[in-house]
């Protein structure tokens, strides 16, 4: 991975900030916290090196560390199995799409804001840029998590095929999805049979080795036309709309005309060196890193376009979340030492940042020069859009918008079409 250890003076922050965060009641007692996240690397190598740490600062306390399986969708059904038959963790890292249901169960806890390490929920809360925490609040008006990363997507540009084209990669940076077309003859590169061997930009398409979520980047081009997935008040779905059908017929008609005969995955082929634009979130750079660590430097970031005459909504990209939650039938004092043990976690959000490409939206990060230098700066200003709505079970919404796409993109379905098709399938789990 990379960007690892750029700062020693965040380091040393960060452990003051580790040592402030002192002991609490329940380090009196043994206590054991069964801990659970979904794997990734470069935040795995922080927190080992924090629970370290946190169980040297409370003697009494052990900390059983499990990292999951890689992908989402088999760890949180290994979670939520674990937890609906009575041996979940104590204190688990998760995606927030999969969390409501939890809260409404009553399985999670609320924070302790005391135990985390602030005088109140209140200086919690503004502890963090304004709306990151918007996901974590439930139907009560409670805090039931605190998030270890919030994320959004972004422009990455390959500087280095930008200059080669006569472009500079930030000034020519495309604001608009229009003016992203336009580029597109200019950076596309096509051999003497026709054959495209470089795109200018390419979209993330339903594939099983795409990283980046189609969803999250189709919804929210459909949002900036003013499409929502919900109605005001959530009781139905609402993709059947020109705006949505718009969003999708672009994506289609790019993919058709400058991603070459087969949709293939854009991921890859930006770290591979052959695709010059990709959207997707801050924690890819560290994939472009471990697999062409000399593209990195030629990595240039620029806010998601928006459209140019019919945007709606001016904002970027939806957010999504991972938070931490404590479960609320482990034993009041594990609980305590729990929350604990999640402030340390997220005590650090300039290392996450720096080290892993993390953004945790503490305040802090805001006034740190490195991470103002840093290349996630189009990602912090851009982190104003609202979070992706929640429909029941996050892996059955997101195959219900994959077959929307695959209608339009293999199967020359119309997109009202096929939007008014995922309509009806997410008002079934509306309604049931």
């Amino acid at each position: 991975m990379v960007r690892i250890s750029r700062s020693l003076a965040a380091m040393v922050i960060v452990t003051a900030l580790l040592l402030m965060i002192g002991t609490f009641a329940a380090a009196q007692e043994e206590v054991t916290i069964v801990f659970w996240s979904h794997g990734y690397d470069p935040r795995v190598v922080i927190d080992e090196e924090i629970i370290e740490q946190f169980e040297a600062d409370n003697p009494g306390v052990t900390v059983e560390y499990y990292v999951g399986p890689g992908t989402d969708v088999d760890y949180i059904t290994q979670l939520f199995t674990a937890i609906s038959g009575g041996e979940g963790p104590d204190l688990f890292n998760v995606l927030n799409l999969g969390v409501p249901e939890l809260i409404e169960s009553g399985i999670v806890a609320p924070v302790n804001a005391e135990a985390a390490g602030f005088e109140s929920t209140e200086a919690l809360i503004e502890s963090y840029l304004p709306g990151t925490l918007d996901d974590f609040l439930g139907a009560d008006g409670e805090l039931y998590g605190l998030p270890t990363e919030v994320a959004n997507y972004a422009l990455y540009i390959n500087a280095q095929l930008f200059e080669e084209a006569g472009l500079d990669p930030v000034e020519d940076a495309p604001e608009t999805w229009e003016e992203l077309l336009a580029l597109a003859d200019v950076l596309t590169i096509t051999d003497d049979s026709g054959n495209i061997t470089q795109r200018a930009f390419d979209f993330a398409y339903p594939l099983p080795d795409e990283v980046a979520s189609p969803v999250i980047t189709y919804a929210s081009m459909a949002h900036q036309l003013g499409g929502n997935i919900l109605n005001e008040d959530g009781t139905e779905a609402t993709v059947n709309t020109q705006e949505w059908a718009d969003a999708l017929a672009f994506i289609r008609d790019y993919g058709a005309e400058y991603g070459g005969p087969d949709y293939a995955s854009s991921s890859i082929g930006f770290y591979e060196g052959n695709v010059a634009m990709v959207v997707s979130g801050p924690w890819y750079i560290g994939l472009v890193g471990a697999n062409n660590p000399e593209l990195v430097e030629s990595v240039v970031t620029a806010p998601l376009p928006r459209w140019e005459e019919s945007t709606v909504n001016d904002v970027g990209s939806y957010l999504y979340a991972y938070g931490l939650y404590v479960s609320a039938v482990a034993d009041p004092a594990v609980q305590e030492a729990a929350w604990a043990l999640a402030g340390a976690l997220t005590n650090a959000p300039e290392r996450y940042v720096l080290e892993a490409n993390l953004l945790q939206p503490r305040t802090t990060v805001l006034e740190n020069e490195d991470v103002q230098g840093s290349f996630t700066g189009p990602f912090i200003e851009d982190m104003s859009g609202p979070y992706l709505p929640i429909i029941g079970d996050v892996t059955e919404t997101t195959l219900i918008f994959y077959r929307a796409m695959d209608r339009v993109l293999y199967e020359d379905v119309d997109p009202l079409e096929s939007l008014q098709i995922a309509n009806d399938e997410l008002n079934d789990i509306l309604g049931g």
